[in-house]
Parts: structure tokens; C-alpha cells; sequence
């Protein structure tokens, strides 16, 4: 699809390309800004549930709001007036056939139908550096990691959301790195809670 779009703020979420490539971290309120969509604002997707999921979900961005940081005009204004009203933290909320609801930073996403939902059969806990602080290193079920890899494929510059519980994780922009195999979810967990996130997602 399209190149990366418009605003970059600091430290974008995560994406590890490998156990040393960290990209960056979730839930600090900081990620990258990516325009309305891969394709440079057509309109959005439909179909998918637009309802929040007790399974962890993968979902294209349409568009993201945080305060200062400007949408873009693709993004048309009814879309940004509903994003940029809103309070975080909210309940997932259907908007024009797509699911908005925010991250701990209190940026404001509006989501496509999910790539992915459910289908984690492991996520593994491991620490950064001699910190207290972990990141989860998430495996996809054989038939969940084809279908991401394969749609991965024509979504570069597009950014991808992790949403679990009525909010979102961390996101990241698909590169040419990214693929089932290095998917990580990064913050300021503690051990204590980085392994409490683990088996909420998978159901154990």
C-alpha cells in the first residue's frame, strides 16, 4: 500500500525485528502517526466486528488522535471532531463502521476490521536489560500467522494495532521486518505484571 504517512512522534510502539531491535514501547501515550489508512484515505473499511474483544486483536489504523498532533486532511472532519472530543479512558465505541477506543496514553485510535483476533498460543515473558522491566514475545497459531504474514505483505507503511480488553496496547508501522514471528508487546510492565497480561491473552 502507501508509505509511511505524516507524523512520527517519539518512541513508536514496538515491533522487534529480532530480540535486539526493539523498536519502541506502548502505553507511555508516545507512538508513530500514520495518515487515515495505508492507501492515503479511501474510505474506511467495513465489514469485521467493530465491538471489543476479550482476544488479543491486530487491526489496521485508519487514524490516530493525540492532542497537538495534526490527523492530516484526509481524514475527513466529522472523523476528526469525534476523535478529538473524546475522553480517554472510554469504552470501545463504533464509528462509522469502525472501532474507536484509546491506549493508556490517551491517544485516540479509530480501527479497521481486525487481521487477526484471538489465535495467540503463547506469549513469553522476558526481561529488558538488568531493568525491572519485561516485554511479552507473542506466538500466532500456524493458520493466524500465514494469514498475518500474507496480508503483511502489501501493508507496508501501515500501522497496526495490538488491542486487547477494550484498549490499545502498543501499535506499530509494517516494515519489511515485520512478520508472525517477531511480534512483541513492550511498556512498563513489571514482572509481576507482564506475566499477569500473558495469560490474560491466552486464556490460560
Amino acid at each position: 500500500m502507501g508509505a509511511v504517512r505524516l507524523l512520527r512522534t517519539l518512541a513508536p510502539l514496538v515491533l522487534l525485528a529480532s530480540l535486539s531491535a526493539v523498536v519502541s514501547a506502548c502505553g507511555s501515550g508516545s507512538g508513530s502517526s500514520s495518515g487515515p489508512g495505508a492507501d492515503g484515505g479511501s474510505t474506511p473499511a467495513s465489514g469485521g466486528t467493530t465491538t471489543s474483544s476479550t482476544s488479543l486483536e491486530l487491526r489496521p489504523v485508519y487514524a490516530r488522535y493525540a492532542t497537538g498532533v495534526a490527523l492530516g486532511p484526509q481524514v475527513p472532519k466529522d472523523l476528526v471532531d469525534a476523535m478529538s472530543t473524546q475522553s480517554c479512558p472510554m469504552k470501545p465505541t463504533d464509528l462509522q463502521g469502525m472501532l474507536m477506543e484509546c491506549d493508556a496514553g490517551k491517544t485516540v485510535f479509530l480501527l479497521q476490521a481486525p487481521i487477526v483476533s484471538g489465535d495467540v498460543t503463547k506469549a513469553d515473558i522476558s526481561q529488558i536489560g538488568h531493568q525491572n522491566l519485561y516485554f511479552l514475545r507473542l506466538t500466532l497459531d500456524p493458520t493466524a500467522a500465514a494469514t498475518l504474514d500474507s496480508k503483511a505483505a502489501s501493508m507496508t507503511g501501515t500501522e497496526l494495532a495490538f488491542c486487547f480488553g477494550g484498549s490499545v496496547l502498543t501499535s506499530v508501522i509494517i516494515d519489511s521486518h515485520f512478520g508472525s514471528g517477531h511480534l512483541a508487546i513492550t511498556g512498563n510492565y513489571t514482572k509481576a505484571q507482564a506475566t499477569r497480561l500473558a495469560a490474560q491473552i491466552t486464556g490460560s
